[in-house]
């Protein structure tokens, strides 16, 4: 059996799972916590559509957000599950979900129980591991500059669904940085002819792709 058809089978065994089994619901609006940074994990947590943010605060105060998230079938807390460590970090939920409560004890009997559920959980664990890494890698080592760039055309050229942010603090937490240096390279980038300001004030237009893709080629021959 191919690993296609592994994870094919999968999410449609734990969602006929989910439908049989009387697991208690509970529900998250926009802004409230589904786990939160160094507390226990006590609980594992699925949801069929979520809406949310992946932030961590360092001691210094500081905030760098590993990225929004409009995902089907996850799990929360399924790594801490694994590791018996605290979160390492806040999930907020942006739009409102429902999320299954599965014990621990359930969580555990369900994978050894299923083998193809298993493969399909840990593959999803393995691809947002490597996207956070990659998210985390990017920001420490190249400027604050491509990196808000190669959000900018990421945003425009993926066909995942793109999230802005209400406020200029938000989104430069994405970048791990303060407000006023987010605001600062956003008017050079206005200022150069690459982008403007949407109708709505808070969204980024870019208005010279070619541009922002040669700027960021510079960094990466």
């Amino acid at each position: 059996m191919g690993m296609s058809e592994i994870l094919s089978k999968g999410p449609a065994r734990f969602r006929q799972l989910v439908a049989n089994e009387n697991f208690r619901r509970i529900t998250r609006r926009k802004g409230d916590y589904i786990v939160r940074q160094e507390h226990e994990i006590t609980e594992v947590y699925w949801s069929e559509a979520a809406q949310f943010m992946l932030l961590h605060t360092a001691l210094n105060g500081k905030t760098l957000s590993l990225g929004d998230y409009f995902l089907e079938d996850n799990f929360f807390g399924e790594i801490e599950f694994f590791s018996g460590k605290p979160c390492s970090f806040d999930v907020v939920a942006t739009a409102t979900t429902e999320l299954v409560v599965i014990p621990k004890e359930r969580f555990a009997e369900i994978l050894l129980q299923d083998a193809a559920t298993s493969f399909w959980m840990n593959h999803r664990m393995a691809n947002m591991y490597q996207s956070s890494m990659n998210i985390a890698i990017e920001r420490s080592l190249y400027p604050l500059k491509f990196n808000i760039v190669k959000d900018i055309v990421s945003r425009c050229t993926s066909e995942t669904r793109a999230l802005n942010h209400d406020y200029m603090y938000q989104e430069a937490q994405r970048f791990g940085c303060t407000d006023r240096a987010y605001t600062r390279i956003i008017h050079e980038l206005i200022k150069e002819g690459l982008v403007k300001k949407g109708e709505d004030n808070s969204t980024i237009v870019p208005i010279n792709m070619d541009g922002l893709v040669a700027y960021l080629e510079q960094y990466q021959q």
